[in-house]
């Protein structure tokens, strides 16, 4: 009587390993650069909501007849913005109280570090991991408005994201 093979033999197995090792040497690069790339899709989001805000300040200061070098507008909510010629200013009082909208501030996770500016250096959002340092190159950058019917100048950096 002859005996069945109960098992895989060991050149089955070293073929397996084999193969998966191909398949995880091809595959971890990929899934690596998925965590640069989403850092990079996040601070593009927030350098259009920082536009965006910049703008609706812009229209709202227009209608509250807010167009002078320095001025307030005062959101929906109730919440004050601090204005350089109809856009939010680059101090927190600003550019951040048109962001959040809110007498109060978000109890959400905000994974930016927001780094005042004034009407000479812009204001700086950077990128900052849960439990994390800001990645100064990884940022969104906001300069305020220098004169009537010049815009603010919105940017993001994602070389060091």
């Amino acid at each position: 009587m002859k005996r069945q093979q109960a098992g895989f033999t060991l050149i089955e197995l070293v073929v397996v390993i084999i193969i998966l090792g191909i398949l995880a040497a091809v595959a971890l690069p990929k899934f690596m650069g998925l965590s640069t790339d989403a850092r990079i899709s996040v601070v593009n989001g927030m350098n259009g909501s920082v536009a965006e805000a910049g703008d609706m300040v812009h229209a709202l200061a227009e209608v509250q007849g807010v167009t002078a070098a320095t001025g307030t507008a005062t959101l929906p909510g109730g919440t004050s913005v601090t204005t350089a010629y109809a856009y939010p200013d680059a101090a927190a009082t600003g550019i951040v109280n048109a962001l959040q909208d809110a007498s109060t501030t978000p109890t959400q996770s905000f994974p930016f570090t927001f780094v005042a500016g004034t009407s000479t250096t812009p204001a700086l959002f950077e990128y900052t991991a849960p439990g994390g340092t800001p990645n100064t190159g990884c940022e969104v950058s906001y300069a305020q408005s220098t004169g009537a019917g010049k815009a603010p100048v919105v940017g993001a950096t994602t070389s060091g994201c």
